[in-house]
Protein backbone atom coordinates (compact mmCIF):
# COMPACT_ATOMS: atom_id res chain seq x y z
CA UNK A 1 0.00 0.00 0.00
CA UNK A 2 1.21 3.57 -0.65
CA UNK A 3 2.30 5.72 2.26
CA UNK A 4 -0.52 7.91 3.54
CA UNK A 5 -0.06 11.62 2.86
CA UNK A 6 -1.64 14.01 5.35
CA UNK A 7 -2.34 16.61 2.65
CA UNK A 8 -4.07 14.00 0.52
CA UNK A 9 -6.10 12.86 3.52
CA UNK A 10 -7.08 16.44 4.32
CA UNK A 11 -8.17 16.99 0.71
CA UNK A 12 -10.19 13.78 0.79
CA UNK A 13 -11.88 14.77 4.05
CA UNK A 14 -12.71 18.17 2.55
CA UNK A 15 -14.18 16.49 -0.53
CA UNK A 16 -16.29 14.20 1.65
CA UNK A 17 -17.77 17.26 3.35
CA UNK A 18 -18.57 18.97 0.02
CA UNK A 19 -19.90 16.14 -2.15
CA UNK A 20 -23.60 16.32 -3.00
CA UNK A 21 -24.31 12.64 -2.46
CA UNK A 22 -26.97 10.77 -4.46
CA UNK A 23 -30.35 10.52 -2.76
CA UNK A 24 -30.47 6.97 -1.41
CA UNK A 25 -34.20 6.84 -0.71
CA UNK A 26 -35.11 8.33 -4.08
CA UNK A 27 -32.79 5.95 -5.90
CA UNK A 28 -34.19 2.97 -3.99
CA UNK A 29 -37.73 3.83 -5.11
CA UNK A 30 -36.49 4.17 -8.69
CA UNK A 31 -34.66 0.84 -8.57
CA UNK A 32 -37.73 -0.97 -7.25
CA UNK A 33 -39.64 0.41 -10.21
CA UNK A 34 -36.95 -0.83 -12.58
CA UNK A 35 -37.04 -4.26 -11.00
CA UNK A 36 -40.80 -4.62 -11.26
CA UNK A 37 -40.74 -3.30 -14.83
CA UNK A 38 -38.11 -5.71 -16.08
CA UNK A 39 -39.00 -8.87 -14.19
CA UNK A 40 -41.55 -9.61 -16.92
CA UNK A 41 -38.60 -10.37 -19.20
CA UNK A 42 -38.04 -13.56 -17.18
CA UNK A 43 -40.79 -16.16 -17.09
CA UNK A 44 -39.57 -17.96 -13.96
CA UNK A 45 -37.77 -15.21 -12.02
CA UNK A 46 -39.13 -12.44 -9.85
CA UNK A 47 -37.48 -9.24 -8.72
CA UNK A 48 -36.52 -9.31 -5.04
CA UNK A 49 -35.87 -5.97 -3.30
CA UNK A 50 -32.52 -6.57 -1.63
CA UNK A 51 -29.07 -5.04 -1.52
CA UNK A 52 -27.40 -2.06 0.08
CA UNK A 53 -30.07 0.41 -1.05
CA UNK A 54 -32.70 -1.53 0.89
CA UNK A 55 -30.63 -1.79 4.06
CA UNK A 56 -31.29 0.57 6.98
CA UNK A 57 -27.70 -0.08 8.05
CA UNK A 58 -26.15 1.49 4.93
CA UNK A 59 -26.22 5.29 4.83
CA UNK A 60 -24.54 6.03 1.50
CA UNK A 61 -25.19 4.79 -2.03
CA UNK A 62 -22.37 2.58 -3.25
CA UNK A 63 -24.07 0.41 -5.85
CA UNK A 64 -27.43 -0.77 -7.16
CA UNK A 65 -28.82 -4.32 -7.17
CA UNK A 66 -31.40 -5.71 -9.58
CA UNK A 67 -31.84 -9.26 -8.28
CA UNK A 68 -34.14 -11.69 -10.06
CA UNK A 69 -34.72 -14.88 -8.11
CA UNK A 70 -36.16 -18.28 -8.96
CA UNK A 71 -36.81 -19.93 -5.57
CA UNK A 72 -36.35 -23.47 -6.88
CA UNK A 73 -32.96 -25.13 -7.08
CA UNK A 74 -31.63 -25.31 -10.60
CA UNK A 75 -29.28 -23.77 -13.14
CA UNK A 76 -29.38 -20.51 -15.03
CA UNK A 77 -30.20 -21.26 -18.67
CA UNK A 78 -28.31 -19.70 -21.55
CA UNK A 79 -31.57 -18.20 -22.76
CA UNK A 80 -32.11 -16.39 -19.46
CA UNK A 81 -28.45 -15.33 -19.39
CA UNK A 82 -28.86 -13.79 -22.84
CA UNK A 83 -31.93 -11.89 -21.63
CA UNK A 84 -29.98 -10.65 -18.60
CA UNK A 85 -27.16 -9.54 -20.88
CA UNK A 86 -29.61 -7.66 -23.07
CA UNK A 87 -31.19 -6.03 -20.03
CA UNK A 88 -27.78 -4.88 -18.78
CA UNK A 89 -27.03 -3.26 -22.14
CA UNK A 90 -30.48 -1.65 -22.24
CA UNK A 91 -30.28 -0.15 -18.75
CA UNK A 92 -26.61 0.85 -19.02
CA UNK A 93 -27.29 2.26 -22.51
CA UNK A 94 -24.47 0.47 -24.33
CA UNK A 95 -22.36 -2.68 -24.20
CA UNK A 96 -19.25 -0.62 -23.45
CA UNK A 97 -20.67 0.20 -20.02
CA UNK A 98 -20.51 -3.44 -18.90
CA UNK A 99 -17.57 -3.71 -16.50
CA UNK A 100 -17.43 -7.15 -14.90
CA UNK A 101 -19.25 -10.39 -14.25
CA UNK A 102 -19.47 -13.20 -11.74
CA UNK A 103 -20.61 -16.80 -12.10
CA UNK A 104 -21.26 -19.04 -9.08
CA UNK A 105 -22.19 -22.64 -8.50
CA UNK A 106 -23.05 -23.54 -4.94
CA UNK A 107 -20.70 -21.54 -2.73
CA UNK A 108 -17.93 -21.48 -5.34
CA UNK A 109 -17.11 -18.54 -7.60
CA UNK A 110 -16.27 -20.17 -10.93
CA UNK A 111 -15.64 -16.80 -12.61
CA UNK A 112 -15.21 -13.34 -11.11
CA UNK A 113 -13.52 -10.59 -13.06
CA UNK A 114 -13.57 -7.63 -15.40
CA UNK A 115 -14.82 -8.33 -18.92
CA UNK A 116 -14.97 -6.64 -22.30
CA UNK A 117 -16.70 -9.58 -23.95
CA UNK A 118 -19.36 -11.63 -22.17
CA UNK A 119 -18.86 -14.63 -24.44
CA UNK A 120 -16.40 -16.12 -21.95
CA UNK A 121 -18.97 -15.60 -19.17
CA UNK A 122 -21.56 -17.35 -21.31
CA UNK A 123 -19.24 -20.34 -21.60
CA UNK A 124 -19.02 -20.61 -17.82
CA UNK A 125 -22.80 -20.36 -17.54
CA UNK A 126 -23.16 -23.19 -20.07
CA UNK A 127 -21.10 -25.41 -17.75
CA UNK A 128 -23.50 -24.84 -14.86
CA UNK A 129 -24.31 -21.86 -12.67
CA UNK A 130 -26.97 -21.05 -10.10
CA UNK A 131 -26.00 -17.38 -9.74
CA UNK A 132 -24.90 -15.01 -12.50
CA UNK A 133 -24.08 -11.34 -11.98
CA UNK A 134 -23.35 -8.76 -14.66
CA UNK A 135 -22.07 -5.40 -13.41
CA UNK A 136 -22.37 -2.22 -15.42
CA UNK A 137 -22.25 1.55 -15.13
CA UNK A 138 -25.65 3.18 -14.63
CA UNK A 139 -26.10 6.92 -15.12
CA UNK A 140 -28.67 8.68 -12.94
CA UNK A 141 -30.66 11.73 -14.03
CA UNK A 142 -28.59 13.78 -11.60
CA UNK A 143 -25.44 12.94 -13.57
CA UNK A 144 -24.06 10.57 -10.96
CA UNK A 145 -22.96 7.14 -12.13
CA UNK A 146 -23.24 4.05 -9.93
CA UNK A 147 -22.26 0.41 -10.38
CA UNK A 148 -25.33 -1.74 -10.99
CA UNK A 149 -25.46 -5.51 -10.51
CA UNK A 150 -27.89 -7.51 -12.64
CA UNK A 151 -28.35 -10.86 -10.92
CA UNK A 152 -30.09 -14.10 -11.83
CA UNK A 153 -30.28 -16.44 -8.86
CA UNK A 154 -31.65 -19.94 -8.40
CA UNK A 155 -32.62 -20.94 -4.87
CA UNK A 156 -32.08 -18.89 -1.74
CA UNK A 157 -28.78 -17.14 -1.19
CA UNK A 158 -27.88 -18.72 2.12
CA UNK A 159 -24.23 -18.80 3.10
CA UNK A 160 -23.32 -20.79 6.19
CA UNK A 161 -21.91 -18.91 9.17
CA UNK A 162 -18.71 -20.92 8.91
CA UNK A 163 -18.30 -19.78 5.30
CA UNK A 164 -19.01 -16.17 6.28
CA UNK A 165 -16.37 -16.32 9.02
CA UNK A 166 -13.90 -17.93 6.61
CA UNK A 167 -14.44 -15.11 4.12
CA UNK A 168 -13.94 -12.50 6.84
CA UNK A 169 -10.63 -14.12 7.71
CA UNK A 170 -9.64 -14.11 4.04
CA UNK A 171 -10.48 -10.40 3.77
CA UNK A 172 -8.41 -9.60 6.85
CA UNK A 173 -5.48 -11.64 5.54
CA UNK A 174 -5.69 -9.73 2.24
CA UNK A 175 -5.83 -6.37 4.01
CA UNK A 176 -9.35 -5.75 2.70
CA UNK A 177 -10.62 -4.57 6.07
CA UNK A 178 -13.51 -2.57 4.59
CA UNK A 179 -14.99 -5.73 3.08
CA UNK A 180 -14.45 -7.50 6.38
CA UNK A 181 -16.45 -4.73 8.09
CA UNK A 182 -19.38 -5.39 5.75
CA UNK A 183 -19.28 -9.10 6.45
CA UNK A 184 -18.90 -8.68 10.20
CA UNK A 185 -21.95 -6.40 10.22
CA UNK A 186 -23.99 -9.07 8.42
CA UNK A 187 -23.44 -11.71 11.12
CA UNK A 188 -23.95 -9.51 14.18
CA UNK A 189 -27.18 -9.70 16.21
CA UNK A 190 -29.64 -6.90 15.51
CA UNK A 191 -28.75 -4.57 18.39
CA UNK A 192 -25.01 -4.85 17.91
CA UNK A 193 -25.45 -4.63 14.14
CA UNK A 194 -27.08 -1.20 14.38
CA UNK A 195 -24.37 0.19 16.64
CA UNK A 196 -21.59 -1.26 14.49
CA UNK A 197 -23.22 0.08 11.31
CA UNK A 198 -23.60 3.55 12.81
CA UNK A 199 -19.92 3.57 13.72
CA UNK A 200 -18.89 2.55 10.20
CA UNK A 201 -21.27 5.02 8.55
CA UNK A 202 -19.69 7.78 10.63
CA UNK A 203 -16.04 6.99 9.95
CA UNK A 204 -16.08 5.07 6.68
CA UNK A 205 -19.43 5.20 4.91
CA UNK A 206 -18.81 8.33 2.85
CA UNK A 207 -15.23 7.27 2.23
CA UNK A 208 -16.39 3.93 0.85
CA UNK A 209 -18.72 5.82 -1.48
CA UNK A 210 -15.74 7.83 -2.74
CA UNK A 211 -13.56 4.74 -3.18
CA UNK A 212 -16.27 3.00 -5.20
CA UNK A 213 -16.74 6.12 -7.31
CA UNK A 214 -13.03 6.48 -8.05
CA UNK A 215 -12.91 2.85 -9.13
CA UNK A 216 -15.92 3.42 -11.38
CA UNK A 217 -14.25 6.41 -13.04
CA UNK A 218 -11.47 4.24 -14.47
CA UNK A 219 -14.03 2.48 -16.67
CA UNK A 220 -15.07 5.77 -18.26
CA UNK A 221 -13.57 7.09 -21.50
CA UNK A 222 -10.74 9.51 -20.78
CA UNK A 223 -12.75 12.44 -22.12
CA UNK A 224 -15.38 11.79 -19.43
CA UNK A 225 -13.09 11.20 -16.49
CA UNK A 226 -11.91 14.77 -15.90
CA UNK A 227 -15.44 16.15 -16.12
CA UNK A 228 -16.79 13.52 -13.74
CA UNK A 229 -14.17 14.28 -11.09
CA UNK A 230 -16.11 17.52 -10.56
CA UNK A 231 -18.80 15.48 -8.79
CA UNK A 232 -16.18 14.10 -6.41
CA UNK A 233 -14.87 17.55 -5.39
CA UNK A 234 -11.24 16.48 -5.84
CA UNK A 235 -8.58 18.70 -7.48
CA UNK A 236 -8.14 17.63 -11.10
CA UNK A 237 -4.38 18.22 -11.15
CA UNK A 238 -3.87 14.99 -9.20
CA UNK A 239 -4.59 11.81 -11.15
CA UNK A 240 -7.56 9.59 -10.45
CA UNK A 241 -5.22 6.70 -9.68
CA UNK A 242 -3.42 8.58 -6.93
CA UNK A 243 -6.70 9.72 -5.39
CA UNK A 244 -7.99 6.15 -5.55
CA UNK A 245 -4.91 4.73 -3.82
CA UNK A 246 -4.99 7.37 -1.09
CA UNK A 247 -8.72 7.05 -0.47
CA UNK A 248 -8.55 3.26 -0.35
CA UNK A 249 -5.62 3.35 2.07
CA UNK A 250 -7.50 5.72 4.37
CA UNK A 251 -10.65 3.60 4.17
CA UNK A 252 -8.77 0.40 5.01
CA UNK A 253 -7.06 2.08 7.97
CA UNK A 254 -10.39 3.30 9.35
CA UNK A 255 -11.96 -0.11 8.82
CA UNK A 256 -9.09 -1.84 10.62
CA UNK A 257 -9.41 0.59 13.51
CA UNK A 258 -13.11 -0.20 13.80
CA UNK A 259 -12.47 -3.95 13.71
CA UNK A 260 -9.83 -3.64 16.41
CA UNK A 261 -12.17 -1.59 18.59
CA UNK A 262 -14.84 -4.24 18.16
CA UNK A 263 -12.47 -6.99 19.25
CA UNK A 264 -11.53 -5.29 22.52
Amino acid sequence: MPVSNSKMTDAIDLALSEIGYPDKEGLWKHVQGLGRQHQRKFSTYKFVPRGGLSSPYVKYVTDVDLIFNNPSHGRVSLEDFDVLHGLAIQVCREAGNIMSAKVCLGEEDVFDGEVNDLSIVRQYVSQGADVVVITGRYTLQSGWCVPIDFTLQHGESKISKDMRVARIRENVAEGNYAKAVQRVRAILPKGAKGQFADSWNEVGGALRFLVKQLDLVRFMPLREQAAYMYYLCLPAETSRGIWAESADLEMQQRALHLLLLGSV
